[in-house]
């Protein structure tokens, strides 16, 4: 299991989230799944509201982050068609959004699909 480093610092409102999400039950370890990530970003936010200006929907658990952790086995991910399409909403400010979007993407290129990981804020 991978853990990535993010400073809460600078992502106060993606910690302040990822805290929410998984008090509401959300896994705090993902399964890196890059296939299908755009689909079940697009189901996903279809029937969200479109933020105000300077915000972003973000995504907990992570799009690529919704693997199953054991295969076809009951895992990690809820929602089908595309598998693990829901996860937690919330608004936060679009540059700390993004910023940590792209800091994720970093740090996840060394692994391949089907790598454990979870966030860790210092």
């Amino acid at each position: 299991m991978q853990s990535l480093r993010f400073s809460a610092a600078k992502y106060p409102n993606i910690k302040r989230h990822v805290d929410v999400a998984v008090r509401a039950g959300w896994p705090r370890i993902m399964v890196l799944n890059r296939r299908g990530a755009d689909a079940r970003r697009a189901k996903l936010m279809r029937n969200q509201p479109s933020p105000p200006a300077g915000r972003d929907r973000d995504e907990y658990p992570a799009a690529v982050g919704r693997g199953r952790a054991n295969g076809n086995q009951r895992g990690l991910v809820r929602g089908i068609s595309p598998i693990g399409w829901l996860a937690h909403v919330q608004l936060v400010p679009s540059g700390e959004n993004r910023s940590h979007g792209a800091s994720l993407g970093n740090q996840l290129r060394r692994f391949c699909d089907g790598t454990r990981f979870r966030y860790s804020f210092r």
